[in-house]
């Protein structure tokens, strides 16, 4: 296809130039045949004049003879001369004058009267040998004459033809120029385009100096280079998911590997942590039994309330060891519907013996509000938040709020206080356990 786009345009110079070639060549075998047909009748004619101006001087000689010698004419004489006349005659064909016809015929009979023949007589026959010489010559004349304006007709055209040609060469140069040349320097650039990776279409400037013929070779190829261009869209966006991809799968690597060790430091601490609530659940025991006793001895309400929450906060404590012990065999703690106001308003009692006094404690917790949870877990969770509150707030005065709420069937939990907040790198690497900002922190 390729080869027909760029063969299209070179055939109609190429006809052209073959066709003015041909007609030339014909012109020039048109002329040569003619001038061969113009030189025969002349050549016929010279022959016949040669012929006749033969026999007209030997029949002034034969005349000569007699007027001379007053004798007799030969008779083999005059039948050569009739002879001679007569193959004259044989020669002439149908363009032959009817009058030189009419004049040999006329001189024919007068010599071939035997009875008649004397010097009148031949003087007539050669006047009529000399009227028919004369026409002949007139013809030759008329055929030279023709001749000679055929051939200057013929000398014009040639030259017509000599610097018509070159200008024709140079009009077909230019059609080829145009044509072929300029077409293919078009091509070539958007192709020298194409191999610096642009794929942009023809230039609307480009696309009007093509030729017609041209035209679909460049439709096919803004086809190909839209082709290209989505192509290559297309590689850049399986590129771009791939890249994601790969960064996916190595960000999920290394999540594995954070949650890995994660999982095996908690391992470490769970086992850690199993043995020391294995421990210490017998000295708690015998703790738990002493305040019990001492709440029976004790009559002062005040130290009583007091016993009452030490023995429930040793309770919490030999159930959290519990559950230490249960986690080790991985047995979670169960969940059971608490009364969130009356857990976080004992939390506050007991914090409040912890914190200091500068800084004050405050609940927004629905009285009717209940959610199933584990409440010790919850307990630890809380404490351990305020404690980092108060750490975090040190030796200012402020404030921690513990607030609860429930929003689209969520529960909220807000533990807020007045210090200055998480440190900018701990909420980009994100909280992590036994990671801490205090020297003497876990």
């Amino acid at each position: 296809m390729v080869k027909t786009f760029l063969y299209r345009p070179v055939w109609l110079p190429m006809a052209i130039t073959t066709g003015t070639l041909l007609l030339a060549l014909m012109l020039l075998v048109t002329n040569a045949w003619r001038s061969i047909e113009r030189l025969q009748p002349v050549h016929t004619h010279l022959d016949r004049i040669t012929r006749l101006q033969g026999t007209s001087q030997q029949l002034q000689k034969v005349l000569f003879d007699h007027l001379l010698a007053e004798s007799d004419i030969p008779a083999a004489t005059l039948s050569d001369i009739r002879g001679d006349i007569s193959n004259i005659l044989a020669s002439m064909d149908a363009q032959a004058e009817p009058t030189v016809i009419h004049s040999l015929q006329q001189a024919y009979q007068l010599l071939g009267n035997d009875t008649q023949l004397g010097k009148k007589t031949i003087i007539e026959a050669l006047n009529q040998l000399n009227y028919a010489l004369k026409t002949e010559n007139y013809a030759h004349d008329t055929l030279l004459r023709t001749a000679k304006r055929a051939a200057e007709v013929e000398f014009s055209v040639a030259a017509a033809t000599l610097v018509a040609l070159p200008a024709f060469a140079m009009i077909i140069l230019f059609l080829v120029r145009k044509r072929i040349l300029t077409p293919l320097n078009g091509i070539a650039w958007l192709m020298s385009q194409l191999a610096r990776r642009d794929t942009s279409p023809s230039p609307a400037s480009v696309t009007a100096e093509i030729d017609p013929m041209l035209k679909p070779l460049v439709d096919h190829y803004n086809d190909m280079v839209q082709r290209l261009a989505q192509l290559e869209r297309e590689h850049q966006t399986r590129q771009e998911t791939l890249e994601s991809q790969v960064r996916s799968a190595a960000t999920s690597l290394l999540d594995q590997q954070r949650s890995l060790a994660k999982a095996e430091q908690l391992a470490a601490v769970g086992e850690l942590a199993a043995r020391l609530a294995h421990e210490l659940r017998n000295p708690l025991a015998g703790m738990q039994m002493a305040i019990t006793n001492l709440q029976h001895e004790v009559s002062d309400a005040e130290h009583i309330e007091r016993l009452g929450l030490i023995a429930n906060e040793l309770e919490r404590v030999t159930a959290l060891l519990n559950g230490l012990l249960d986690q080790a065999r991985l047995l979670p703690e169960p969940l059971r519907t608490i009364k969130l106001a009356k857990v976080v308003r004992e939390l506050l009692t007991l914090a409040r013996y912890q914190l200091p006094e500068h800084i004050s404690l405050e609940q927004q917790v629905p009285e009717t509000l209940e959610w199933r949870l584990p409440e010790n877990e919850l307990r630890r969770s809380l404490l351990n938040l305020m404690l980092n509150a108060c750490q975090a707030i040190g030796d200012n005065r402020g404030l921690i709020l513990v607030a609860i709420h429930s929003e689209r069937g969520q529960l909220i939990i807000e533990v807020c206080d007045d210090g200055p907040g998480f440190p900018q790198e701990l909420l980009e690497s994100g909280v992590r356990s036994f990671i801490t900002t205090r020297a003497e922190g876990t």
